[in-house]
């Protein structure tokens, strides 16, 4: 049975969440797909949702602007201009 594994993806200003095949920061073999784009805050408690379903949910960034279901995508939440706005994660891993 494929396991379920969804990102939170923080981007400059808003956040998206995607259904992913795999945890690749790299587009390789990361088929993503966007299932919601909005606030920080909804992002975030969507991803929970997600979380609570059942889905594996991991957080990362991009500090890009436009669509960036294909771009290169960071796990160093630290060193973005955004980050004192994100939701407190374990080790920015595991939704709480």
């Amino acid at each position: 049975m494929k396991s379920k594994k969804a990102v939170l993806v923080y981007q400059a200003g808003i956040a998206n969440v995607f259904k992913v095949d795999c945890f690749n920061m790299a587009d390789y073999g990361r088929e993503a797909k966007r299932l919601l784009q909005h606030t920080f805050t909804t992002c975030e408690w969507y991803a929970k949702g997600l979380r609570d379903a059942g889905y594996n949910v991991k957080v990362l960034a991009c500090n890009m602007a436009g669509d960036i279901t294909h771009a290169l995508w960071t796990d160093n939440l630290d060193e973005q201009p955004f980050s004192d706005k994100f939701v407190k994660t374990d080790e920015y891993n595991n939704l709480r």
